[in-house]
């Protein structure tokens, strides 16, 4: 079963599902631009702990404190 999460970010749409042993987990979706007629969207499937890491790499990159690899 799934549910659909409210997202901050234009665009974005976030949905909490079931992801067998893994866990609770989050699919991030984002629609693609394409011409008229064809939907076509990206996704991000992350655990609980891949989003808290992520989530902090995007703060800092939000706030101008990234590093670079």
């Amino acid at each position: 079963m799934s549910t659909e999460l409210k997202s901050h970010a234009q665009g974005v749409s976030l949905t909490r599902f079931a992801n067998g042993g893994q866990g609770t987990s989050v699919q991030v979706t984002m629609r693609k631009e394409r011409p008229v007629g064809t939907e076509f969207f990206d996704h991000l499937q992350l655990t609980r702990a891949q989003a808290a890491a992520l989530s902090a790499d995007l703060l800092d990159f939000a706030q101008g404190r990234e590093v670079e690899d």
